[in-house]
Formats: C-alpha cells, structure tokens, sequence
C-alpha cells in the first residue's frame, strides 16, 4: 500500500515512469491477497472448522451476520460483490 501511495504522489507531481510503478506495486498487492486469501480459505478455515465446536461456529457465524448489519450495512456485501463483478468484466476480460 505504501508502494502504490508512493508511486501515485510522483505521479500526480509529474513523473510518468511513477505510473509503472504504481502497476508493479498492484500487481505485488494483489499477488499478496490472493496468496493470503488462499490460506484462509484452505488451511486456516478448515482447521478452524475441525477444532471449534458446532455452538462456536454458530456463534461465530451469528457475530459475523451483527457486524455486517450494524457496521458494513444492509446490502453492502452484495453491492462489493456487483461491484467486484463489474470491474471484471471492465478489466479481465
């Protein structure tokens, strides 16, 4: 993140070389959270899983549900992920 702010300060005062650096920096950013998601997904997750009783999970998971619609808002995860779709098809393909 430091690396992209960087990189968009210099471009903003003028150097274009900044804007490559900027890419390199995403392109690294993302790397990093599609590696951690990764391990979220298919080792933490599970382990989770296998060690936290049913009452936990569901606690967890009920946690979870009060956050999302007391803190993120009614309807913001759907709007993430139409956002997330969009700019797939805008990029991706």
């Amino acid at each position: 993140m430091r690396g992209m702010k960087e990189a968009a300060a210099k471009y903003k005062k003028g150097d274009r070389k900044a804007g490559g650096e900027f890419a390199e920096q995403a392109r690294n950013y993302a790397n990093l959270l599609s590696n951690h998601i990764e391990k979220e997904d298919n080792i933490l997750y599970r382990m989770a899983k296998s060690r936290l009783s049913e009452a936990a999970q569901q606690g967890l998971e009920k946690g979870f549900e009060k956050i999302e619609k007391e803190v993120i808002g009614p309807g913001r995860h759907e709007e993430f992920h139409r956002l997330l779709h969009h700019l797939e098809e805008e990029y991706l393909k």
